[in-house]
Parts: C-alpha cells; sequence; structure tokens
C-alpha cells in the first residue's frame, strides 16, 4: 500500500527520493502497469514524474527525441512520430489507456507482449537513464535485455536511412485484449534482397526479443515466401505456455505475425521510418 506520495520538481530530486527509499519507492508515471492486476509491486512510496517536464517531443539534428512521459496517443498524434511507430502506438486498444500509458514507464515495466517495445528495438531506438553519477545512454534492445537501474528519461529514434522501411504486426483474442505476440520488422531492400533486417518479438518470452538468429538467415537474400517465413520464425521461438494459450499456438502467431509485417513493410513500401 502506498503510504506517501512524493512530488518532485527536478529529476535529481526524484533520484534523491528513490535512492533514500530504494525498494520500497517507485517512479511513478502513467500508472497503468503499476495498479494494474499484472504487476507484484507492492511499494510505500510513489515518486512521481509529472512535474519534470519528461513529456517533450524534440527533432534534434534528424534525431527525434521522446520524452519518458509521452503518452501513447500523443505519439500518435505527433507529425514529427514516424508512421511505424505510430502503428505500434496504435495497437494498443484502448483509446482510455493510450491517453495515459507513457513510453518510459512502458519499457520500466517490461511488459513481455508489449505492442511498442519490438517497435522501438526495429527502429534502433535508444534511450537515455538519469542516474545518480550522471546519465547514461544504451540501445532499447539492450535495456530491455538486461535493465540498468536509473529513471529513463526520453526515447531517441536516429536519422532514418535512405530506404528503410518498418511494419508491425499483432495478434490477439479479442479487439480490447492484450496482444497475445505482437511483432516489428525492419529491412532495406536493395537490389532484390534484404539488408540488416531486424525482427522483434513480445509474448514469446519474459521480454521483447530479437530474432538474431533468424535475422542472420534473411540478411543478404530475398525474402521467401509467407509460409516458409512463418516456419523459420516459429522453429526459433520458445514461448511459455498460459491458462489460455498453448505454446504451441504463440510459436504460429509469432510466425505469422512476422511474415505478414514483412509483407507490409517490403511489400506495400508504405511504413518508412
Amino acid at each position: 500500500m502506498i503510504e506517501q506520495f512524493h512530488r518532485p520538481a527536478t529529476v535529481r530530486e526524484a533520484l534523491a527520493l528513490k535512492r533514500r527509499y530504494q525498494g520500497r519507492a517507485v517512479f511513478l508515471a502513467g500508472g497503468t502497469h503499476l495498479n494494474s492486476s499484472e504487476s507484484d509491486l507492492r511499494p510505500a512510496h510513489a515518486i512521481s514524474l509529472a512535474g519534470l517536464g519528461l513529456d517533450r517531443i524534440e527533432l534534434q539534428r534528424g534525431r527525434l527525441e521522446i520524452g519518458a512521459l509521452c503518452t501513447y496517443q500523443r505519439l500518435i498524434e505527433e507529425r514529427r512520430v514516424p508512421a511505424p511507430l505510430k502503428a505500434a502506438a496504435a495497437q494498443l486498444a484502448s483509446r482510455n489507456v493510450r491517453n495515459i500509458a507513457t513510453v518510459g514507464g512502458h519499457l520500466a515495466s517490461r511488459v513481455p507482449n508489449s505492442d511498442l517495445v519490438p517497435m522501438l528495438v526495429a527502429l534502433d531506438a535508444s534511450l537515455t537513464l538519469a542516474r545518480p553519477g550522471g546519465t547514461r545512454t544504451l540501445r532499447v534492445a539492450e535495456y530491455v535485455a538486461k535493465p540498468v537501474p536509473g529513471l529513463i528519461t526520453r526515447v531517441v529514434l536516429p536519422k532514418p536511412k535512405p530506404g528503410r522501411v518498418a511494419a508491425c504486426r499483432n495478434f490477439r483474442a479479442s479487439a480490447n485484449a492484450r496482444s497475445i505476440v505482437s511483432a516489428a520488422v525492419s529491412a532495406t531492400l536493395a537490389r532484390g534482397v534484404l539488408e540488416a533486417p531486424v525482427v522483434a518479438l513480445g509474448g514469446v518470452a519474459r521480454s521483447v526479443v530479437r530474432l538474431t538468429a533468424v535475422e542472420k538467415r534473411l540478411d543478404g537474400r530475398p525474402l521467401p515466401a509467407l509460409d516458409e517465413l512463418q516456419a523459420l520464425v516459429s522453429r526459433a521461438v520458445r514461448p511459455p505456455a498460459s491458462p489460455l494459450v498453448s505454446a504451441a499456438y504463440r510459436r504460429y502467431e509469432a510466425g505469422a505475425a512476422v511474415a505478414l509485417a514483412f509483407r507490409d513493410a517490403l511489400g506495400k513500401k508504405g511504413a518508412r521510418p
């Protein structure tokens, strides 16, 4: 049960409060995960980030800097946000939740079946962490694989490379349900072959994963037929079973999501970063 609610005025104050209360305190952004049944956190202290000015979106030398408190809905409505990231944010079906859930809070929560994080990985996004000794920048893919302590203050998308395309797909049990699996891909198509493909999946492990073995199989080759690509991805994942969804079904849907995402990105060529 939360006993004290803190409203720091600066990032430094927020870090000082976290250092003081350690594991008894959590940073509070939108609160959609902390207040959900999926969270096992029971903090005594909530450190609000609302007054720290971390909700800005700025374009700096071709890089898009997204404040950690930027909401999903803001991503969708902001014209400077690339279309693939808008599409990933829109996969969260509930607009009520999209108006509250934040980019930084979602990353810090490490939701396994995230719709947004796979696209951030596919777009080679990085994040900035505020820490007592200074700041640290690392790729989103590194952070989800092995989280580093600190307060996420922003996410940065690199300047888009010419010819680079990206797309996402997800599968869920009902219109408002969380995704069973979600996929995001990116690649450059040059002279009919894929260059530097990225394949990221949510819902097949304890956190979002990047399928580097699949990427190596695809790199430098034409895109295989969709059924072949689906089978390749399905063989590469070992998702856990759940009371409602078998591991076999999750494997199949993971492969289908990746195959359809590649078809969307390369076939329509309408999802340029």
